[in-house]
């Protein structure tokens, strides 16, 4: 009976998942459908976190006329902002291995 009432919680931000170590594993087609979502909002922060800091770093060496630095840095800026996206949409992602029965 222990077993059935404990539950593992993840914070995140504000945010509190709690995941039953017995939790059963949805269908394929909610799956696919929690992948499918989770793909798109991350794409499309990305194309945000890249284009943005980049674009914008051009613009500012033209004006600065410090030509390539500032689009260097917005480069490095894109790339810290990529890794930070992925691990925040990895992290946000139940955990599904933890089925009845099975290890943890």
């Amino acid at each position: 009976m222990e077993a059935t009432n404990k539950a593992e919680t993840k914070s995140g931000r504000g945010r509190q998942k709690a995941v039953s170590v017995n939790a059963e594993v949805p269908d394929s087609f909610e799956v696919k459908q929690l992948f499918i979502s989770s793909a798109l909002t991350m794409s499309w922060q990305m194309a945000i976190a890249v284009l943005v800091p980049i674009v914008g770093g051009y613009y500012l060496d033209q004006y600065f006329k410090t030509t390539p630095l500032i689009t260097l840095l917005g480069m490095v800026a894109a790339l810290a902002l990529v890794i930070l996206i992925v691990r925040k949409t990895i992290a946000e992602l139940p955990d599904y291995t933890k089925t009845k029965g099975g290890k943890s």
